[in-house]
């Protein structure tokens, strides 16, 4: 069975199996229509919250890295979107663009939601949002929640 304890951690050392899939319990992670850490959940890991804190960009860009790959194959801590929210934080205008990020997560996972509300959350709490967000991509993505997944295939080397 699946550890599907909602405690942020690294990936799980086993392959997931199909039988991963069918369990009740990871059904109410993986399409629960709420999020599944409270926005006041983010003292949790001191890490993330410090990152989150002292270094947002670098916490925003791994969770729109995470979001677009669940692997972070190719991650690199600067990236597009850590430079972007950079950028518009010297104006404070970052909570912009993690309103329409929070928004196109919360599309993708189907948790409920309004625009209003991710504008309100992102302006007011940005670093418990990314705290919140992080942790929710990483157990959206998790391997042994998301069910059986073809094995990579084989390639030939071209010489």
């Amino acid at each position: 069975m699946a550890d599907t304890q909602k405690v942020y951690r690294p990936w799980p050392a086993e392959p997931p199996t199909y039988q991963h899939a069918n369990s009740e319990d990871i059904q109410k992670v993986t399409h629960n229509k709420e999020w599944n850490y409270s926005l006041f959940d983010c003292c949790s890991p001191a890490s993330l919250c410090l990152t989150s804190c002292c270094l947002p960009c670098l916490a925003f860009g791994k969770t729109q890295a995470r979001v677009q790959d669940p692997k972070l194959e190719g991650y690199s801590s600067v990236n597009g979107d850590c430079m972007i929210f950079t950028f518009l934080s010297f104006g404070y205008a970052q909570w912009i663009y993690q309103c329409i990020k929070r928004g196109e997560m919360r599309q993708k996972y189907g948790i409920e939601g309004s625009c209003c509300g991710d504008c309100c959350v992102t302006f007011c709490c940005s670093c418990c949002a990314l705290v919140q967000e992080e942790k929710e991509a990483e157990l959206r993505t998790r391997p042994d929640l998301a069910g059986y997944q073809m094995a990579p295939q084989m390639e030939f080397s071209q010489k």
